[in-house]
């Protein structure tokens, strides 16, 4: 099979792309940003560029490259910046989409939509399960939300994979939660803040990866949670952090409400972005692992000089969120 990627560079891009041809798939990889062409490594497939926001690119690279599969992860993922700059996260997140989708119903082929735990308000005690009802705090949410209304409306088979807390990438894509953590302990924080009152489920790049495989083998269309298993707040997953690296009791933890970074990250999140994978479960398709677990594999496997750390603790402290 021959799958289109957009939005290849990321984070997400960084594990399913080599995943994809592990399996024996051919992949034409695209991004906006081709600072770094091979991403992947010298050996890996190049970069070509494409922006979804540009409905003529989109439809001529279809035309051109004639895929079998269209696996759309281009989007903007900032919440600050989508509240800031809400025309370019509707541009990026749902008109881009809606231009892949249409190409896609043009041409005759499935399409991936990655969508998130951010379409959900987090009031739900419990998880989030795929039939629970959207209702998007922020633009971003929003923007997500309508991206997957039109995916549906468009694209008769299609897959809407919802992912939580996201986890991988490694040193050089991951930019989230996890990576904020290490980067601070490597630069020597003794005391690092992480708030306790937002809770949800981590998505682990390589696991999220197979699990799509699994599920692009039975041709199962529909919505998808896809996270791992269990629950967590940020604090927990720092705590963990600290515990598989051996820092526990040399980095002080402290847990703090989300009013303490009111003013670095001032949009609203939910309260609650847990998700159960209740669609793939009821099919015997979860292979999502327990986060805890995923979580000291990525540290053990992409992050080894922290592992056993030698750097000089200086009296420094660190807010996180």
């Amino acid at each position: 099979m021959k799958a289109l990627v957009t939005g290849a560079a990321g984070m997400l891009g960084s594990g399913l792309v080599p995943a994809l041809v592990r399996a024996g798939h051919e992949v034409v990889a695209t991004d906006i940003d081709l600072s770094d062409p091979r991403p992947w490594g010298p050996a890996g497939l190049r970069l070509a560029q494409l922006d979804v926001r540009r409905s003529d690119a989109v439809s001529e690279a279809v035309r051109e490259l004639r895929p079998d599969l269209i696996c759309h992860l281009a989007a903007e993922t900032d919440l600050e910046y989508s509240d800031a700059h809400e025309e370019h996260a509707f541009a990026t997140n749902t008109v881009g989409t809606k231009f892949v989708a249409l190409a896609a119903r043009q041409a005759e082929i499935p399409m991936v939509y990655i969508s998130t735990a951010g379409v959900f308000d987090g009031q739900k005690d419990g998880p989030y399960h795929e039939w629970d009802d959207p209702r998007p705090l922020n633009v971003y949410g929003k923007s997500k939300y309508e991206g997957e209304l039109l995916v549906e409306r468009i694209v008769h088979e299609h897959y809407i994979l919802r992912a939580g807390w996201m986890v991988g990438g490694g040193p050089q894509k991951d930019h989230k939660f996890v990576a904020k953590i290490l980067d601070q302990i490597r630069a020597g924080a003794t005391t690092i803040h992480a708030v306790g009152d937002k809770f949800g489920t981590p998505t682990y790049v390589p696991d999220f990866a197979q699990c799509f495989l699994g599920l692009l083998e039975t041709q199962s269309f529909g919505r998808y949670h896809m996270v791992c298993e269990g629950w967590a707040s940020r604090y927990d997953v720092a705590a963990h952090l600290l515990a598989v690296l051996g820092l526990a009791d040399r980095v002080e933890l402290v847990e703090v409400s989300s009013s303490f970074f009111a003013d670095a990250y001032p949009s609203v999140r939910p309260r609650s972005e847990i998700m159960r994978n209740l669609h793939l479960d009821l099919q015997g398709l979860n292979t999502m692992r327990p986060w805890r677990d995923a979580l000291t594999e990525y540290l053990g496997t992409r992050f080894t000089d922290l592992a056993n750390p030698t750097i000089d603790l200086t009296d420094k402290e660190v807010a996180l969120t």
